[in-house]
């Protein structure tokens, strides 16, 4: 997957007049007047089912490169601060756009990386895929440019649990995305008492594209997060340099032993998974996918996961 509105409504008091016990306020004009709209829940720019078939734009504001093939693109949303976007944790939007000499347009998911709170922006970390058509578009975008998106896509419905948990999330490249975004909705929901396992897979170090973010989720929440990366390229052979930690960055694949380690440290099995009964959170490449999370992979047959309890994005 790659890393997979409505206009804000006004209130109007027309000719009212209101009168307190402490004074009279008049409100005795032709024009409406316009509540604040900070004072107000924010509207949302996508709302599923409407704006499946419905699509709304948003303007490019900053395009950053943040590493060889991977770019952070900024959005406004067509509402302003008066917006958030309406993607949940762990959810997804489409992207669409039409090549030259195509007669259909394509479409790609893509999870937002932002704080979901935030009012008026919407952020995306796109890898360039060779000969990707959508990422190839999203990287050619320019400040001023305006994209197409619909949905939100349905996906998981997390639900905030008030008394602790814990999870494990397990990503594999720009599978990290829908995890980013889960645990950020989790973490900074003051009601949500889960704690998070994430094990990230990627062939290099320069391949941590949210490093910084990671950390700084870490710091926050020391007793609720805990990130491994998992290293498979040239940086895991063994007479590599070291690349820090042992504990926190391993060297090769995540495998059962990988896995077993984490689940063992998981020290209240009781109060392992969500309040609906998920334990193990996966998104990567297909044959990760398989090799993890499939029927015959670590998760279900090593370890004895069942299978409902493994929701793959």
């Amino acid at each position: 997957m790659a890393s997979i509105l409505t206009r804000p409504s006004a209130r109007f008091i027309t000719g009212a007049a209101l009168v307190g016990s402490a004074g009279a306020l008049i409100y005795a004009t032709r024009r409406p007047y316009v509540l604040d709209a900070a004072q107000n829940a924010p509207s949302k720019t996508l709302s599923f089912p409407k704006n499946m078939p419905f699509s709304r734009q948003i303007t490019v504001t900053e395009v950053e490169q943040i590493n060889h093939d991977t770019k952070r693109i900024t959005f406004a949303l067509p509402g302003g601060s008066n917006e958030v976007s309406g993607v949940a944790p762990g959810g997804a939007l489409l992207t669409q756009h039409s090549p030259p000499g195509r007669f259909f347009p394509v479409f790609r998911p893509y999870t937002p990386v932002h704080d979901l709170d935030e009012r008026g922006i919407l952020q995306l970390v796109v890898k360039k895929y060779p000969n990707g058509l959508a990422s190839g578009h999203l990287h050619s975008l320019q400040p001023g440019d305006e994209l197409t998106v619909r949905g939100p896509i349905p996906s998981y419905n997390w639900k905030p649990s008030p008394s602790p948990r814990h999870l494990l999330l397990v990503a594999g490249g720009a599978g990290i995305t829908p995890m980013f975004s889960l645990v950020q909705g989790i973490l900074n929901n003051p009601q949500d008492k889960t704690s998070v396992q994430l094990i990230w897979g990627v062939n290099g170090t320069r391949d941590i594209v949210l490093k910084n973010e990671l950390e700084n989720l870490e710091e926050r929440f020391r007793d609720r997060l805990r990130v491994t990366y998992v290293v498979s390229g040239p940086e895991a052979a063994p007479d590599a340099p070291s690349m820090g930690d042992p504990e926190k960055y391993k060297k090769g694949y995540i495998d059962k032993a990988v896995l077993q380690k984490v689940i063992d440290s998981v020290g209240d099995k009781e109060h392992w998974g969500d309040t609906q009964g998920t334990k193990v959170f996966f998104c990567g490449p297909p044959a990760m996918q398989e090799a993890v999370a499939g029927k015959n992979g670590v998760l279900i047959n090593d370890l004895g996961i069942a299978k409902k309890a493994v929701h793959v994005f």
